[in-house]
């Protein structure tokens, strides 16, 4: 989905591709984590998961190189102002589903930075 993105090191916002990797129906928190063209700092490569090109095409990403940040998230409460719309459908503000199988990476991921205690969180409500 395209959301308003707000980063942890500069507190700046940004509309951008984001993948929704929790969601509660008790809270009706959404938790998300940015999809970004910027290559991994030095040291920091194993907190990014590069998009397969032909995922980022099937989902409507550009064609540049696509990484998912998996060490930091924003939470909100859904339905959220910050959603926006995609800059080639002004109509929809997602952009699909991914297969199971990169999800289930990307979850993995995450886990792995929530249990090295590296994991940067904002809430954006």
């Amino acid at each position: 989905m395209r959301f308003g993105y707000t980063w942890h090191k500069d507190r700046f916002r940004k509309d951008r591709p984001c993948a929704i990797v929790l969601t509660s129906q008790e809270s009706g928190m959404v938790t998300v984590v940015p999809i970004t063209h910027s290559y991994p700092e030095v040291g920091e490569e194993d907190q990014s998961i590069l998009i397969p090109e032909d995922l980022c095409k099937a989902i409507g990403l550009d064609q540049e190189a696509n990484y998912v940040r998996v060490s930091e998230i924003n939470q909100f409460t859904w339905p959220s102002d910050r959603l926006a719309p995609l800059p080639h459908d002004q109509t929809r503000c997602d952009y699909g589903m991914v297969p199971e199988s990169f999800f289930v990476e990307i979850r993995k991921k995450l886990a792995e930075i929530v249990r090295a205690k590296r994991m940067k969180a904002l809430k954006v409500d």
